[in-house]
């Protein structure tokens, strides 16, 4: 059984440092294979905010899968977003956008689907382009097919109806009935809002805001806890409360011939 800690919108810039350790603790009580991060590392792209980043990333003795998001892109510096958009990730974070982690049990594909520059007013809207459609179904072709295959991007791929106003990533329909009975789950953030759902076949999961005090009114700071494999996955939210983690909820999935399905 595969167990992946999916954490999001960390927002090093304005993280609450008590939720911080209390992150740490949980995890350590996890004790993933995989810890996946996605995306708004920081919250404006600074120097000290990848520098705190950093620290925590250095802290996880976990191995880890990053992906970028909105908000590690320069919103105020437009020469800094034109012509040098990912050299602080680089220098801090990673030296890859779109990196792969394979075992035996499980591929996991990072998505970058901020983008720098858009024809949308709003440019925190995200995308998701052929190539990189094309890109996965390539890597997804060589995965063993009791593989657990999961994709991880910033921006989401399904919404509730209450924030559909948010936008899903431009060109997801396609992308998921490109990625039907291929990928088992699609793990994202951006919304700030815990969420899972079935679509096309494939589980889409949110997770909230893990360490930042950007809330949304009744929510608190949240990560997800995925396990199991290609046949049953539970989902499992771990809500910030009385000073640490703890168990709020579960969802369970079940994979059959037309794709997954919520076993209620």
């Amino acid at each position: 059984m595969t167990t992946i800690a999916h954490i999001s919108d960390l927002h090093f810039g304005c993280e609450a440092p008590m939720v911080r350790e209390g992150l740490l603790e949980a995890l350590h009580q996890v004790n993933p294979d995989l810890v996946v991060i996605s995306g708004d590392v920081t919250q404006q792209a600074k120097h000290r905010e990848f520098q705190a980043a950093h620290a925590f990333l250095a802290a996880l003795p976990y191995p880890h899968l990053i992906v970028p998001g909105n908000h590690d892109l320069a919103e105020n510096n437009l020469p800094e977003r034109l012509l040098f958009p990912w050299k602080k990730w680089r220098h801090y974070i990673s030296r890859e956008l779109e990196p792969v982690k394979q075992d035996e049990d499980y591929v996991a594909i990072g998505i970058n689907t901020a983008r720098r520059v858009s024809l949308h007013p709003d440019w925190s809207r995200g995308s998701i382009s052929r190539l990189q459609v094309a890109r996965i179904q390539r890597q997804l072709r060589t995965t063993p097919e009791t593989s657990l295959r999961l994709l991880t991007a910033h921006h989401p791929f399904w919404l509730p109806p209450l924030f559909a106003h948010r936008e899903l990533v431009k060109r997801s329909q396609p992308a998921l009935q490109a990625f039907q009975s291929q990928v088992d789950i699609i793990l994202s953030g951006h919304v700030h809002l815990a969420y899972a759902q079935v679509t096309q076949g494939v589980i889409v999961s949110h997770a909230g805001t893990t360490l930042s005090n950007r809330l949304l009114l009744h929510h608190t700071n949240s990560f997800n806890v995925i396990r199991g494999d290609r046949e049953r996955l539970s989902l499992e939210l771990m809500e910030w409360g009385n000073q640490r983690f703890r168990l709020s909820s579960q969802q369970v999935f079940r994979r059959r011939d037309d794709g997954w399905h919520q076993q209620h």
